[in-house]
């Protein structure tokens, strides 16, 4: 085994996962720092401590401080390569060395397109984790969305990977990362709580109470909201729904 770093000092090796990828095998190791005692940090989501998140496909993310983060796609700028190298590999006689050669050249471009979308996912997440001790993001049905018209979009940007990484992140720096019901974070006005309809080609949110936001920045506003529990927010939803309950 090559090691690309040694094992430190004081670190117990609590599991090996061996994988097989189109470059060759790898060896990942879970190590547990024994001199450390386990403490468990209880963060409580507040408006002071909490960021939230809008993740999209138009940007990868907005946070409710109005900060973006493009979406790189990965897959659709390699995509013109990976059909060029399908072509050449369909024109290859099955079971001969050159149709092998092939499939390993398409195999290491997804590979090469897989690890630069965790390396993009892993840096976002610390990003994230390094403003605030709370994330809040959206409950989002990834599965479900997956299946859809816009499939090859949601995969490429790998929302599911991204919050598993969130979520593994904040567990080893002591945040905590919060997932809202998604319902309505773009249509409710994240200043007064009155609902705005709003199409898909909708993209500024205004108010009658004087809020002018861009779309998924309002999103991203309610989001926090929902995991600090806004009083404000709260009462207006009450008021909407007055035999209880969040709507």
């Amino acid at each position: 085994m090559i090691l690309h770093r040694p094992i430190p000092d004081g670190f117990k090796i609590k599991t090996a996962t061996i994988t097989h990828k189109a470059d060759g095998w790898y060896i990942s190791l879970s190590l547990e720092d024994v001199t450390v005692p386990s403490t468990k940090v209880d963060v409580i989501p507040a408006l002071d401590n909490t960021v939230g998140i809008d993740m999209g496909l138009k940007s990868f993310l907005v946070t409710s401080n109005n900060q973006e983060v493009e979406i790189p796609q990965h897959y659709r700028k390699s995509e013109k390569k990976l059909k060029r190298l399908q072509r050449h590999l369909s024109r290859k006689n099955k079971g001969s060395n050159r149709r092998k050669k092939a499939i390993k050249r398409v195999a290491k471009t997804h590979l090469k397109v897989a690890n630069q979308r965790k390396d993009f996912h892993y840096k976002t997440s610390i990003w994230l984790l390094n403003q605030s001790q709370v994330i809040a993001h959206e409950n989002l049905n990834i599965k479900g969305l997956a299946k859809s018209m816009l499939a090859k979009s949601v995969t490429d940007a790998g929302w599911g990977q991204f919050l598993q990484i969130l979520n593994t992140k904040a567990a080893s720096a002591g945040c905590l990362v919060v997932a809202v019901n998604p319902n309505g974070t773009s249509q409710e006005c994240s200043d007064c709580g009155a609902i705005v309809s709003k199409t898909l080609s909708d993209r500024w949110h205004s108010c009658q109470c004087g809020a002018s936001y861009c779309r998924d920045h309002n999103a991203a506003r309610n989001i926090k909201h929902r995991a600090a529990g806004h009083p404000v927010l709260l009462k207006a939803r009450e008021m909407s729904n007055p035999l209880g309950g969040v709507t």
